[in-house]
């Protein structure tokens, strides 16, 4: 038998109260009418620990965390788990630490991190085992050995886990999966594939070449010389045309750059230019407005008075010709005023003379620069058009024909290869055969091993299969656990045997095999040390169908003590199998130790838990 595993208690954090179902008994009954929260209660009983196949209903969405108080082995743990978050991480403590702070683990991960089912998987001892596709996870454990679902037990071998899954699962749980074994298997089948591969590679080329698909030999190897003879010479064209580009391309930059020079030094002319005729036009404007003050001066009579217009009288000499005082020898105003304007007009005129050269010196510049400006665009153009064009198309067209003779020259070299495929894939397939024969020999020399020990496992198994069915129905006369695949046959007096399949649906017999034969494999972990079942068994509605009068009564009773009675049996480390189950009807009697937690629209699992102290 595994380390025992026993739940202590259940807590969830609800509208920040925590509130806490106990089980404080190895059996523990959830008894109450349909809807009234049995099922999920049971599905998220083992959810902190990183189930990811549980069903989160929505009264577990509704909690805020969820804590699992279990022990492994006597050892105290802690599980905390997101209620609305079934990809949160999963707080792990070792309560009888008390340094043991907690560790997070992912539920899923994809970095190689230890995920929390994990974690708890290693707690029970029982390897990350593989085969194929097939891995036991926590998760896969659970399906197979550990619960029954209420939907599925009745109509689903073992709650419907996959075939693979299944088998590789009680392969691990009975002590007949190993690590070498499971290598050499990995190394038989690989090197079954590699020799099926080769001879069908080869058989697939027979073909081909029977159908004429492939052509001559000899004719591929002349093909290939003269592949090779022109893949050489396209090679040596495509190198002196790319030399030529090259040429083109370094020439074509030099008048890109002679043109942009050019364009640079046209756009500084013009601006010279327009400098020039604006420097030109504003001296224009001064100059008109200095000849300007002197019009207006020379137009001023010196005969009439300023202040009625009538002519003045002789005056002497010296004197003011309008109010005849003496003027004291200095010149007259309006003769020194004409003589400045005339003055600043005559220096206007000779600054005008030079930025008017000034301004037709910038023009022929400027127009000697867009001329040299074209000239560059013209050259640069032409010589794109006619060399570098041209020398980029021989390139491009030279590189092609030797890329596509390359490409000939390749697919018949693979041609030439293949002529001597036969006789190398031949020698390839006695090779695999060999590692095929030897993987073979080796998985077999362990299997043969393997087989003996299956046997006895699967007999001894099919012995408290057997007398776990007698005691749920006396009418049961024979049991069979196949070794191969471990799917059971059963036999009632005066019918033929029967698998699971073919079993009715009446009296549900499909409910009370599987949990026979779960009852029977703890039954056989007591009595063999190799076998790794964990003590622990969930199962909803283990009643269902089961009816209350006659034969079924019967049934069912003999089902309950059946069940009630495995707690009473402990394993190695001293504690007995819990069992927490669901029903619908209240115990028949009082059972010692068994302790039921009534539910009802009143007193649901959840909303209505004691809160926690």
């Amino acid at each position: 038998m595994g380390p025992s595993l026993v739940v202590e208690r259940l807590e969830f954090l609800r509208g920040g109260v925590w509130r806490v179902r106990l089980f404080t008994s190895l059996v523990t009954f959830l008894v109450g009418h349909s809807n009234a929260g049995k099922s999920t209660a049971i599905e998220a009983l083992l959810y902190p620990l990183g189930l990811r196949t549980a069903r989160i209903m929505p009264e577990v969405r509704g909690c805020q965390e969820v804590r699992l108080t279990f022990r492994v082995a006597g050892v105290r743990w802690q599980a905390t788990r997101k209620g609305a978050e079934p990809l949160a991480r999963v707080l792990i403590r070792n309560l009888d630490d008390e340094k043991d702070i907690g560790r997070p683990l992912p539920v899923t991960s994809s970095s190689g991190e230890t995920t929390a089912g994990a974690f708890v998987q290693d707690l029970l001892g029982l390897p990350a085992a593989s085969r194929g596709a097939a891995r036991l996870t926590l998760d896969t454990l659970y399906g197979t050995v550990m619960a029954l679902r209420q939907t599925t037990i009745a109509s689903e071998f073992l709650g419907g886990v996959k075939d693979q899954e299944r088998v590789l699962t009680l392969e691990v749980i009975l002590g007949l999966w190993s690590e070498a074994l499971a290598s050499l298997e990995k190394d038989a089948s690989e090197a079954e594939s590699q020799h099926r591969a080769a001879q069908n590679a080869l058989n697939q080329f027979k073909r081909l070449r029977d159908s004429g698909a492939l052509a001559d030999p000899k004719v591929t190897r002349q093909e290939h010389l003269q592949k090779e003879r022109e893949h050489k010479a396209a090679a040596e064209s495509a190198q002196a045309t790319a030399a030529a580009l090259s040429t083109a391309v370094g020439e074509h930059g030099r008048l890109v750059a002679l043109h942009k020079a050019a364009e640079q030094q046209r756009r500084k002319a013009a601006k010279q230019a327009e400098d020039a005729r604006a420097r030109f036009n504003r001296a224009t404007a001064d100059l008109a407005r200095a000849e300007g003050v002197v019009s207006g001066l020379l137009s001023t009579s010196a005969v009439e008075c300023t202040g009625c217009g009538q002519g003045l009288p002789e005056r002497e000499p010296g004197q003011c010709r309008q109010c005849g005082q003496t003027v004291h020898g200095a010149e007259d105003r309006r003769e020194k005023a004409l003589a400045a304007a005339r003055a600043k007009a005559d220096r206007l005129r000779l600054d005008l003379k030079g930025l008017q050269e000034a301004a037709a010196g910038a023009e022929l510049a400027a127009g000697a620069a867009e001329e040299a400006a074209a000239q560059a665009l013209v050259q640069r153009d032409a010589y794109e058009r006619d060399h570098l064009a041209p020398a980029r198309q021989a390139a491009q067209q030279a590189e092609k024909e030797a890329f596509g003779l390359s490409r000939d020259v390749a697919q018949l070299k693979k041609q030439i290869d293949n002529a001597d495929y036969i006789k190398a894939q031949a020698q390839a397939i006695t090779a695999a055969k060999e590692r095929m024969k030897a993987a073979r020999a080796a998985r077999d020399a362990v299997k043969t091993a393997d087989e003996v020990r299956r046997k006895e496992v699967t007999g001894r198994w099919s012995e408290f299969f057997l007398q776990r069915l007698q005691q749920i129905n006396p009418a049961v006369e024979a049991a069979f656990i196949d070794p191969a695949d471990f799917t059971t046959r059963v036999k009632e007096r005066g019918e033929a045997d029967k698998t699971f399949d073919d079993s009715s649906v009446g009296g549900n017999p499909k409910a009370v095999t599987n949990i026979a034969l779960l009852l029977a494999l703890r039954d056989l972990g007591r009595a063999d040390a190799q076998v790794q079942v964990p003590p622990l068994l969930i199962i909803d509605s283990p009643l269902s169908g089961l009816g209350s009068t006659g034969l079924d009564q019967e049934t069912s009773l003999r089902l309950m003590d059946t069940l009630i009675s495995v707690a009473a049996d402990p394993a190695r480390d001293g504690y007995g199998c819990q069992v927490i189950a669901a029903t619908n009807d209240p115990l028949p009697r009082d059972y010692p130790g068994v302790r039921e937690i009534r539910l009802d629209a009143g007193n649901r699992f959840f909303d209505h838990a004691p809160s926690a102290d």
